[in-house]
This record gives structure tokens, sequence and C-alpha cells, in this order.
């Protein structure tokens, strides 16, 4: 059975499917941030010119988003969870013989060659 969620969620989410913060959602829409946090905490909707121009960018329909808005739209979770494709690359650069040191922001990977021992 599928979930519904609000527009404001799926906007978020599908943010985060393509890896982008707010901010630079933001930029490629020539809105604020402001703007994109009221749009994902369902606090208001794009305009129509805005919401064409957010469907482009996120790479769905028009028609998919007033769906979503009206509430007749449901997804499977498999669909609306952003992808953790980060652990299985950690995974593989370690294999490789790297050491992957994460700091507290997620965005952020630096990777550094580990030493071979002697």
């Amino acid at each position: 059975m599928g979930v519904k969620i609000s527009l404001g969620k799926f906007i978020s989410t599908r943010r985060k499917q393509k890896f982008m913060t707010q901010e630079e959602l933001a930029n490629k829409m020539h809105v604020s941030k402001s703007a994109i946090a009221k749009w994902e905490t369902d606090g208001g909707v794009p305009d129509r010119d805005n919401l064409y121009r957010l469907a482009e960018i996120i790479g769905v329909s028009v028609d998919a988003m007033h769906h979503i808005m009206a509430g007749n739209a449901s997804f499977e979770e498999e669909e609306i969870a952003p992808p953790n494709i980060t652990q299985d690359v950690i995974q593989l650069l370690e294999a490789y013989g790297y050491e992957v040191v994460r700091p507290e922001e997620k965005r952020n990977i630096v990777v550094k060659i580990k030493e071979e021992e002697r």
C-alpha cells in the first residue's frame, strides 16, 4: 500500500535525491532559500511559473505535482526515500585501501590514502 505525502515532503525528498541543498535549489530557481524552506514545510506552494520550473529541476511532471497537492497520489516507501549510496561508496573505497574520514556534515566526505604498513 502506498504512502500519501505532502507536496512539501515530496519537494524536500526529491531535492535530496538530486543531492541539492535548499540554497542550491533556490539559486537554480532564482528564488530565495526561505521560499524553498517555506514550500518544503508546507507553509506555502510555488506559484504556477515556479511550479513548472521546480518540476523540471527535480525531474517530475507538473501533473504529478498537481496530484500530490490534491492528495490523489501515493508512493511506495522506496520511491520517496532518498538514495543511500554513501555506505556502498565507502565500502568500495575501503576495499581499495582508502580511509574515509566523515566530518559532521554528511555532504562532505574526505578521502585519505592509507599509508602502507611496513
